[in-house]
């Protein structure tokens, strides 16, 4: 059974290759971006199944259009929150427009998106947001990003313990080190800058990201064929194989240990 599922930053990364995946299953995406260029040329891709609206998150009239793309008549949807930023900064260098980019992509945008959405939720709707080992364990520079994306987390265990009992159900996922736009910036700082940019680089060095392409099965994974009792459980880790064995060994990945 189809199922409508909307994804922020779906331009490029995590969030276009999991709009490409889950279009080819003849599922309904409203994919969203704030890169139009990009976003047509996704759409172009499964027109039938793909529904595009530019957006950015931090302008809190585009949430509107994107509650407008929604079948008025949908219920049980899926929302998977992708969009996010992450720009070091030391925590003596670091201004407050800075900080609060990162609290109102990350965690603001998340919270009152999902908020407006709620009516189509209903009925069995899962959110699903693309978390971090950052939110968990930190590195220097990145304190904005990681208490972003810790608020976001424990935002995700507050909506379980009210919205359960509606069958709305809330998922966090840590998808690795992924081949995306945001690793190959994080690549490009001074170590005066960001003193852990060599551990970014050595990804990269040792062949150590994950294409896209296969955070996207697990992703639909996640979605699909996961319980909900089970979905709404921690935060999810692509690398614990472990946690996921029989998906690890159907998809034949190979995952950082």
């Amino acid at each position: 059974m189809s199922k409508t599922i909307i994804i922020t930053g779906a331009s490029s990364g995590i969030g276009e290759a999991l709009a490409k995946h889950l279009a080819s299953l003849n599922h309904h995406v409203i994919a969203t971006g704030r890169n139009e260029v990009a976003l047509e040329k996704l759409q172009n891709l499964y027109p039938e199944n793909i529904k595009t609206v530019v957006a950015d998150l931090m302008n809190s009239e585009d949430w509107i259009k994107i509650h407008d793309a929604i079948d008025p008549t949908a219920s049980g949807i899926f929302l998977v929150h992708n969009a996010g930023i992450a720009s070091p900064k030391l925590l003596s260098e670091i201004s407050e427009e800075e900080w609060d980019a990162h609290y109102l992509t990350n965690t603001k945008a998340v919270v009152f998106l999902t908020q407006l959405l709620l009516p189509y939720l209903k009925n069995g709707g899962r959110v699903l947001n693309i978390s971090t080992g950052l939110a968990h364990n930190t590195l220097p520079a990145m304190a904005a990003y990681g208490v972003s994306k810790a608020a976001t987390y424990m935002w995700k265990e507050c909506c379980n313990a009210e919205l359960n009992d509606q069958e709305i159900y809330f998922g966090s996922v840590m998808p690795g080190v992924v081949d995306t736009p945001i690793q190959r910036k994080l690549k490009l700082f001074d170590p005066k800058e960001f003193p852990a940019v060599e551990i970014f680089k050595g990804f990269s060095e040792r062949d150590e990201l994950l294409d896209p392409s296969t955070v996207a099965k697990f992703l639909s994974w996640l979605l699909f064929d996961v319980d909900s009792s089970q979905f709404v459980v921690g935060d999810w880790n692509i690398n614990d194989t472990s946690h996921h064995p029989y998906w690890a060994e159907s998809n034949e990945i190979k995952l950082r240990k």
